[in-house]
């Protein structure tokens, strides 16, 4: 039997009334991005979208890896007429020592047979041709997928679920500020599942960092353009910033002087994108203290997240043996003995008064490094 296409089912999306138009066509023109070396046609039905193609493996891994499908099936189709419908069945469905039933969504309401008779009467039609199926109404082995539409009726025996969420590019673009630890590429693949497109920035201490440390984050921004279908990376020379941390202020307070001139360089960047920014979390205090340096939201996509659920999904999206790579990024460098858990915020604005922040800010921005990946 040859598959004559995949067929994509989506599930927020059906909740978006006025608006689902707009998220539809969306994750069309993704789909079309994704796979434009490819030669497909793109049909959408109500509450369906159909690709079709032969059979690829290629195309199934790619459509996988789009945000906004809840599931997918490879299909063959048959005339809406049930004779038609019963041979398409047959020839799909193996004869193998299976437990076995017909699930039916009849989405022409104008097709004579209800879902359940349909059922009845494909598996009446099926099962005394293929002797070694067994039925079973609660948890099938092998389940056999009929859609009947008004232009035609879809058979599958697979359904593989998808990424879900919304389509890339359906909520404002979003700025991420990517270390090269297991975090925030976890945190930046939350945000495109929310629809954003995400841009990174990445701050770079050389000489104290080398080479192997910047190719690592381009290596974690290819992984996660795989999630949308163009990334930018801004790379900050960070270095001096921190030299002069180290040289003039408390110890103790070090890595949060390094956050807050991290946020007021992304503030900027942002601002230049049009994008708002994203860091990770810390203790309510240091999160308060550190974010009054930007004047744009910031989102902390994995705020519920526990570390083991922070690992488990890196794994899945293909971040995490990239991020344990024993190279170090600028945030390793100078680290305080006993750094503050609790920072005042007064404390800290006194403490970059020792330093001409202004100017180290401007002076970072005026070299970034941006690379399309």
């Amino acid at each position: 039997m040859k598959v004559c296409g995949y067929l994509m089912r989506y599930d927020e999306l059906a909740l978006k009334g006025k608006n689902r138009f707009f998220f539809e066509k969306k994750l069309i023109s993704n789909i079309k991005e994704k796979l434009k070396e490819v030669s497909i046609t793109i049909d959408h039905l109500w509450g369906r979208i159909l690709v079709r193609c032969e059979e690829n493996m290629e195309v199934r891994r790619q459509l996988l890896k789009i945000f906004g499908i809840s599931s997918l099936s490879p299909i063959v189709e048959a005339p809406s007429d049930l004779s038609s419908i019963q041979e398409e069945a047959l020839a799909l469905v193996p004869n193998r020592s299976s437990t076995f039933r017909v699930t039916t969504r009849r989405v022409d309401k104008k097709f004579p047979l209800t879902s359940r008779a349909v059922n009845i009467e494909v598996a009446h039609f099926v099962l005394p041709k293929r002797p070694l199926l067994k039925i079973d109404l609660d948890d099938p082995e092998l389940e056999l997928g009929i859609e009947i539409r008004e232009e035609k009726t879809f058979l599958f025996l697979e359904k593989e679920s998808g990424l879900g969420g919304l389509p890339v590019g359906t909520s404002g673009k979003v700025l991420t500020l990517l270390s090269g630890g297991i975090d925030s590429p976890v945190a930046a693949w939350m945000m495109m599942k929310r629809g954003c497109p995400v841009e990174y920035i990445h701050f770079y201490s050389y000489p104290y960092t080398g080479e192997q440390s910047k190719e690592k984050v381009l290596d974690l921004v290819r992984t996660l353009s795989c999630y949308q279908n163009k990334s930018f990376l801004h790379i900050v020379s960070f270095g001096e910033i921190q030299e002069a941390l180290q040289r003039h202020c408390n110890e103790r307070y070090r890595t949060l002087l390094y956050r807050r001139f991290m946020q007021r360089i992304a503030t900027e960047v942002a601002h230049r994108r049009e994008s708002i920014g994203q860091v990770a979390s810390q203790t309510v205090e240091n999160i308060s203290a550190v974010s009054t340096a930007t004047d744009i939201l910031i989102l902390r996509p994995l705020i519920g997240f526990n570390k083991n659920e922070t690992i488990s999904l890196s794994k899945k999206i293909g971040t995490y043996e990239i991020s344990i790579r024993p190279f170090e990024d600028c945030c390793t460098l100078f680290q305080p003995q006993a750094p503050a858990t609790k920072a005042r915020l007064l404390d800290l604005l006194q403490e970059e008064e020792k330093v001409p922040y202004k100017e180290f800010v401007q002076g970072a921005l005026s070299h970034i490094e941006t690379l399309s990946v």
